[in-house]
């Protein structure tokens, strides 16, 4: 995509996602997505649901779910809190094992559904204890177990699978990765596999209008942030650069929009398109410090993913202005930056919308900025920044961009 670049030799490998509904309900799509999943030989008989808490107090999504898949619907279960603590997804793990459930059905944001796929690793693989879990983990210092990246034991389509219902643009739905809090060390585990993505997307822009502005927002510069660190990436290439931009073009000019005409379903879809564009590459490539510092920030400091990107990444493209040159030129003129340096539009960008644009607006103190420093040099994703980051006081420079 870039000025006299060149594509080295590849591959592309599909995850096991089959089909994105989108601009229609819930209720619509549901019971169409279950028949699909039983005539490709997957059992879709025993539902159970991972649903967000406030979707479930605002609008007994318990009730409607009935309603709309009956005896299907083997339990409801509202209690995956942020970040997706192992303890709390273990023991939603255990309720999913005791219900027989066949489909796991996640309604919310990247935390209910990255607990899916860990349930869903879990039952696959028939994981009896946490040790045996910790085989498949990436643990925070970066040392991976054994069976880390392994699929599980049952791979057929008869295995245990999720259908995810984004309430949010997080565009976790399209990773076959799962980041999981451990509250003891107060760092974030990752779980991969081929198998996890989702089988299927439900994007109901209706549902969508129930997620609070804050969130829905801060969450697309989430995927902007894919898109972006994506599209800086060493292991970029044009199929996906093309998508990035489209991704990037979209946020742009519709996330604003959303923002004076919240009832607009059709904007809704626009931006889960963008998201779409944004999160398909997924794993597919390596992404920088934005991401690698956010996870710090989000373990040590309990900040949304979504705030993350929104003071991190414009901090994160000014740090790498140099090395990113033809980049930053390319993703200004899709977003329409003008002439404006990419960070200082991005970081203007996100403040016109009301989003935390420092790391003083996230209440972090600056006491804690070396521990964030520390932990994040030593982050494997940080060290897949385009520019070089070898040290602590590196990213100490960029949260001094941040703060």
């Amino acid at each position: 995509m870039h000025e006299g670049s060149c594509v080295k030799a590849g591959m592309y490998i599909q995850t096991t996602l089959a089909q994105v509904s989108f601009g229609m309900s819930l209720a619509e799509s549901l019971p169409v997505t279950l028949g699909q999943l039983e005539r490709s030989g997957q059992s879709a008989n025993r539902v159970m649901a991972f649903v967000s808490a406030t979707l479930q107090r605002n609008l007994n999504l318990e009730q409607q779910l009935r309603s709309i898949i009956g005896d299907r619907l083997v339990a409801c279960h509202d209690g995956i809190p942020a970040h997706s603590p192992r303890p709390a997804v273990w023991q939603a793990m255990q309720m999913a094992r005791q219900h027989d459930a066949d489909v796991l059905l996640s309604i919310g944001g990247g935390s209910i559904m990255d607990a899916c796929k860990l349930i869903q690793l879990c039952l696959n693989a028939d994981i009896q204890d946490e040790d045996e879990l910790l085989r498949y983990a990436r643990r925070g210092d970066g040392s991976t177990g054994d069976l880390y990246g392994a699929s599980a034991d049952k791979s057929s389509r008869s295995a245990v699978c999720q259908i995810a219902v984004p309430s949010t643009l997080s565009g976790a739905e399209f990773s076959e990765n799962a980041g999981i809090l451990n509250p003891v060390t107060a760092s974030k585990e990752g779980y991969r596999g081929a198998g996890l993505s989702p089988r299927a997307i439900i994007y109901d822009p209706h549902l969508a209008q129930h997620t609070p502005m804050w969130l829905w927002l801060s969450t697309a510069v989430r995927s902007l942030d894919h898109a972006v660190e994506g599209y800086c990436s060493a292991d970029a290439y044009p199929y996906l650069q093309g998508q990035y931009l489209a991704a990037m073009r979209l946020f742009s000019k519709s996330l604003p929009d959303v923002l004076r005409s919240p009832q607009d379903g059709e904007l809704r879809t626009v931006l889960q398109q963008a998201v779409w564009l944004a999160g398909a590459a997924l794993g597919k490539v390596r992404h920088g410090a934005s991401h690698g510092i956010g996870y710090i920030l989000g373990a040590q400091c309990g900040v949304p993913h979504g705030y993350t990107s929104c003071v991190m990444l414009p901090a994160v493209l000014k740090w790498n202005a140099q090395e990113t040159v033809i980049q930053q030129r390319e993703m200004a003129e899709a977003m329409g930056a003008g002439e404006t340096p990419l960070g200082d539009w991005l970081q203007d960008w996100v403040r016109g919308m009301d989003l935390p644009a420092s790391l003083r607006d996230l209440g972090v103190g600056r006491e804690q900025l070396a521990r964030i420093a520390e932990s994040a040099a030593r982050h494997p994703v940080v060290r897949n920044n385009p520019r070089s980051i070898q040290s602590s006081d590196e990213v100490m420079q960029i949260l001094e961009l941040a703060w």
